[in-house]
């Protein structure tokens, strides 16, 4: 059951008000308060921002904090309290509350869009609004097909499910039941990517993949047809890269130089507000933040984390590395 924070706000957003929902835990408490700084800088019109997280992943002060980001950037916005459920599990680097998600659609009824924490937003990304209210009756979510058209889900292969549920944008009207079929559902890798998929997949909208821009499907970017959303997927992210470095991807103008110049931005934005010191810790408990694991698709974040140890010694290291980049996987970041 979902309880509302006693301050909230969210209740009351006027209907002609566009809705961004999303929730956190600790560890993307940087990641959110540069998304929302992008979405502002972005959007056509005010949005109203609904947070939720799951009981105590998000302490008082995180909180207090982002709310006077949210108040500095002029966004109304509200916290939503959200009961854990022990069917919410840990996979992989993907907490628990990626199934926050659900319990939102579910608490809120009104037509909004959901944007995962570790994406950045760009120019006409809230363009979805319009194609969420021409959604027929029969389409019960928007959402952007991932790749190429026709791909078969797997169960053993999260990227060939037909979309990615970072960016989800739901028009007004009651939800498909959840709970049952994630009650019999067998444990498997991202799992509620797969449950999405299952129940909306055949009555979605389905729209331009630049409203969910996954960072694997980018290595170069086109300045003159940029996506409107940028996904940063995957267990390794733009914010566990030590900024000295961050050069090597600005110099190549890879997808994750657009979240160094968000998170310039909103540095900019946080000096001139008087919240530059208190930022600053929350970017270092973001590059701090995640679990080493061992595998393939842990490989980038191992490597981050490498950088992160060797302090200065990171740049000829990369240098060297550099020379056998024909045999390091395309877009490693920031060996490119």
């Amino acid at each position: 059951m979902t309880q509302p924070e006693p301050k909230g706000s969210g209740w009351n957003v006027e209907p002609n008000v566009n809705r961004v929902v999303c929730a956190i835990d600790s560890n993307m408490v940087h990641a959110l308060a540069v998304l929302c700084c992008s979405l502002t800088h972005t959007a056509k019109k005010p949005f109203h921002l609904t947070v939720g997280f799951l009981e105590g992943t998000l302490t008082e002060n995180e909180r207090e904090y982002l709310g006077n980001v949210f108040s500095a950037l002029r966004v109304s916005a509200d916290f939503l309290n959200l009961a854990n459920d022990d069917r919410f599990i840990t996979q992989g680097h993907i907490s628990p509350t990626t199934f926050a998600k659900f319990l939102l659609s579910d608490a809120i009824p009104q037509q909004h869009v959901w944007i995962d924490a570790d994406t950045v937003a760009l120019d006409g990304w809230d363009c979805i609004f319009d194609e969420i209210r021409s959604a027929t009756k029969d389409q019960k979510l928007v959402v952007a097909r991932r790749g190429k058209p026709g791909n078969t889900p797997s169960k053993s292969d999260p990227f060939s499910l037909p979309f990615n549920a970072g960016v989800l944008g739901w028009p007004e009207g009651e939800r498909i039941d959840w709970q049952a079929p994630l009650a019999a559902m067998d444990v498997l890798e991202t799992q509620e990517q797969h449950l999405f998929n299952v129940l909306y997949a055949n009555d979605a909208k389905w729209v331009s993949e630049k409203f969910n821009t996954l960072t694997y499907r980018v290595d170069l970017l086109d300045r003159n047809n940029l996506p409107h959303i940028v996904h940063y997927a995957g267990a390794h992210k733009p914010w566990h890269l030590p900024r000295r470095l961050q050069e090597h991807c600005l110099t190549y103008d890879c997808p994750w130089a657009l979240w160094f110049q968000a998170e310039n931005d909103f540095m900019d934005f946080a000096r001139r507000n008087g919240l530059l010191a208190v930022t600053e810790q929350y970017q270092s408990l973001a590059m701090g933040s995640g679990r080493i694991r061992w595998g393939r698709d842990n490989s980038g974040y191992q490597l981050l984390r490498l950088l992160q140890a060797l302090g200065p010694l990171a740049q000829p290291v990369i240098r060297i590395l550099s020379i056998g980049r024909r045999w390091i996987p395309r877009g490693t970041h920031p060996v490119h």
